[in-house]
């Protein structure tokens, strides 16, 4: 008897997929893949832009940020430009199991940009910040933002 219910623990165990445990809850699986992670086709043109120009009487200044594709789908390659400094960095979105959507907004500063994204139900999340003060470019992380599992206690 103690061989057949140790078998059967061995062979429960083994079909369990790596995003549940044997445990005493009934496990509840978020699946995120229900798009691939990478890209068949990388766009060569912005996904999303936000422009505003520089004052300046001698010069055609502007502060900008461009956000573009990248191969893996929730990543995304920033090019940013306050006058004339440029500056490439990458953003990594959360698999919220959909296609990420990425939005620039007009941030409280005058040249100030917010790179966000919008949630499964349509909410824009502020992600990161990108803006200019004291003459000086900054990139900074407004909020962080995680995906995991969730278990349900298992009903008698």
């Amino acid at each position: 008897m103690k061989k057949v219910l140790l078998l059967a623990l061995v062979f429960a165990a083994c079909e369990q997929t790596e995003h549940s445990a044997v445990t005493e809850t009934k496990t509840v699986v978020v699946s995120n893949d229900t798009i691939p992670e990478l890209r068949s086709t990388v766009g060569t043109k912005p996904v999303a832009a936000f422009s505003l120009p520089v004052e300046d009487e001698l010069n055609d200044w502007k502060f900008a940020v461009y956000a573009y594709e990248t191969k893996n789908r929730f990543r995304y390659r920033l090019n940013m430009q306050y006058k004339e400094l440029r500056i490439t960095d990458s953003l990594d979105i959360p698999n919220f199991g959909i296609e990420p959507r990425l939005e620039l907004r007009k941030g409280p500063e005058t040249y100030s940009c917010i790179i966000g994204f919008l949630d499964k139900q349509q909410t824009f999340r502020e992600y990161k910040k990108a803006f200019v003060k004291n003459e000086q470019f900054t990139f900074t992380t407004l909020n962080h933002y995680y995906v995991g599992t969730y278990k349900t206690p298992r009903k008698p």
